[in-house]
C-alpha cells in the first residue's frame, strides 16, 4: 500500500459542506459558549498539560492554531508561548476570537480570516515559521496537499487532534431514525491515512489516545436551531426538516431542557518536522 491508497482512503465517503464559511458561522455562537465560562474546561488543560509535557509548547514558542474557531485553544496557547496566530474561514469565530483574547488581556495573539486551501505560505512569510503548528478537531486538513503544508509552515513540531470515535446520543437518533440519513462517520479513516501518510513520507509520528465523556444541555429553542444548523445542507425540505427536529426534541426534552451526551475517543498525533 503507497501514499495514494491511504490518500483515497482518506476521503472515501466525505462530506464537502461541513468546510463552508456559512455553516460555521452558524455555529459560532454555540462554539463560543465553551469558552466564555470562565476556566479553560478539562479537555483544554489536558491537551495544553500534553503539549507542555512533549515539549511541543514551550515559552519561547511560535504558534499557527488552523481552524482556531472562537480561540479557545489560541488563547491557553498564548498564556504559555510568545506568540500565537489562529487562523478560521468563519469572520463571526474570530469575532468572538479577538474578543476572547481581549478578555483575557493578551497582546501576543492575533487572528486571519483565511482558509487554509487557499494561504500562500510563502506571500505570508510563513515557511518554515512556526514552532508549533496544530490542528485541532480541524476540517481545515483534510487531504495529503493541506497535511503537507502544515509541515512546510512549521520549522518544529506539528500536532493534530481527531475523532477515532464518537457517540452523540440526540444527533444520532434525529440523523438515523427522525431524517432517515446515512449515519456518516466523517472522522473515519482520518487518523488512520494520516499516520501512514506521515510515515510513508519518512516521519516518526507519535500517537496519544484521550476518552471523554460531557453532556451538552439546552433549551428546546436552542436546540431546534443547533440542530437545524447541522442537518441544514441535507436532502429534507427546511420546513419538514425543521418540524421533524423539533417534534423529537419536544418528545425529550424534560422541563424545557435538551440534554444530550457526548463520548469521544480522540486521537492525538504529532511529529517532529523534516529540517
Amino acid at each position: 500500500m503507497d501514499i495514494q491508497y491511504f490518500a483515497s482512503l482518506w476521503s472515501e465517503g466525505k462530506s464537502t459542506h461541513a468546510s463552508g464559511k456559512s455553516f460555521w458561522n452558524n455555529r459560532a455562537a454555540e462554539f463560543n459558549k465553551l469558552v466564555c465560562q470562565g476556566s479553560p474546561d478539562e479537555r483544554i488543560k489536558k491537551l495544553v498539560k500534553f503539549l507542555l509535557h512533549n515539549n511541543l509548547l514551550t515559552e519561547n514558542s511560535s504558534v499557527l492554531d488552523i481552524g482556531c474557531g472562537p480561540g479557545r485553544f489560541a488563547v491557553e496557547f498564548a498564556k504559555k508561548c510568545t506568540d500565537v496566530t489562529g487562523l478560521d474561514i468563519s469572520d463571526k469565530m474570530l469575532d468572538f476570537a479577538v474578543k476572547n483574547a481581549d478578555a483575557a488581556n493578551l497582546t501576543n495573539v492575533s487572528f486571519e480570516n483565511l482558509n487554509w486551501d487557499e494561504v500562500n505560505l510563502e506571500g505570508h512569510n510563513w515557511e518554515k515559521r512556526f514552532d508549533l503548528v496544530t490542528a485541532i478537531n480541524s476540517p481545515g486538513i483534510y487531504d495529503q496537499i493541506t497535511l503537507e503544508k502544515m509541515c512546510d509552515a512549521s520549522k518544529g513540531y506539528c500536532f493534530l487532534s481527531n475523532f477515532v470515535n464518537r457517540s452523540d446520543s440526540v444527533h444520532e437518533i434525529i440523523r438515523t431514525k427522525i431524517l432517515k440519513l446515512k449515519d456518516v462517520k466523517f472522522y473515519a479513516n482520518t487518523i488512520y491515512s494520516i499516520y501512514n501518510i506521515l510515515w510513508l513520507t519518512g516521519y516518526y509520528p507519535s500517537i496519544a489516545y484521550v476518552d471523554t465523556d460531557r453532556e451538552h444541555i439546552r433549551t428546546i429553542e436552542e436546540a431546534c436551531i443547533y440542530y437545524g444548523t447541522l442537518f441544514e445542507t441535507d436532502n429534507n425540505s427546511d420546513n419538514e426538516k425543521k418540524d421533524l427536529i423539533r417534534s423529537y426534541l419536544e418528545e425529550i426534552a424534560v422541563n424545557g431542557f435538551v440534554t444530550e451526551k457526548v463520548r469521544t475517543k480522540t486521537a492525538w498525533i504529532y511529529w517532529k518536522v523534516k529540517s
